[in-house]
């Protein structure tokens, strides 16, 4: 009994689970086939596309943050030509301001020596018409001098002497 009872526990389980080796082998010889065909046709494409895809995508991220990259030096770049554009405007007005201040001085400076010069020509001609007032003046108070010493003297007195006379007057008066 000992040698049957060794023996009809392990068969006694290969029984009560319907397990024959012939039909064990079968299934583990078509599980094996079946697994074959599912790797050589099935996991190995997948895994293929899902590689493929796993790559394409990481070389998108690649060409996202290269895009990325160039879109800030991009920015940059802008940026500094604006600040650059704006420091060259800056310049010019202030060369522009700096050059109207400029010719406005020399503006200034050339119309005072206009009316500096229409002054003195002014002052020249008034100066000429007051002399010749003072001329026409002279003349004529030397002429009424005469009448008049010579209306006082009745005509006693010769022309010239009383020219002469009415001038030397005219001279002390003025």
């Amino acid at each position: 009994m000992s040698v049957t009872a060794t023996t009809e526990p392990n068969t006694g389980i290969v029984h009560t689970f319907g397990i024959t080796p012939g039909l064990l082998a079968g299934q583990l010889f078509n599980f094996l086939v079946v697994l074959f065909i599912l790797q050589r046709f099935i996991f190995k494409p997948l895994l293929g596309k899902l590689n493929q895809r796993a790559e394409l995508i990481a070389r998108s991220v690649e060409q996202a943050k290269a895009l990325e990259l160039r879109v800030l030096q991009a920015e940059k770049e802008r940026t500094d030509l604006l600040a650059k554009a704006r420091n060259e405007a800056q310049e010019l007005a202030t060369i522009a301001q700096n050059e109207a201040v400029k010719r406005r001085e020399e503006l200034v400076f050339a119309a005072k020596q206009e009316v500096e010069k229409v002054i003195a020509t002014g002052k020249v001609q008034l100066e000429q018409e007051r002399q010749q007032f003072l001329i026409s003046a002279r003349k004529d108070l030397v002429d009424i001098a005469i009448k008049a010493a010579g209306k006082i003297l009745n005509d006693s007195v010769d022309p010239k002497k009383s020219q002469s006379l009415a001038e030397e007057m005219v001279r002390k008066l003025t």
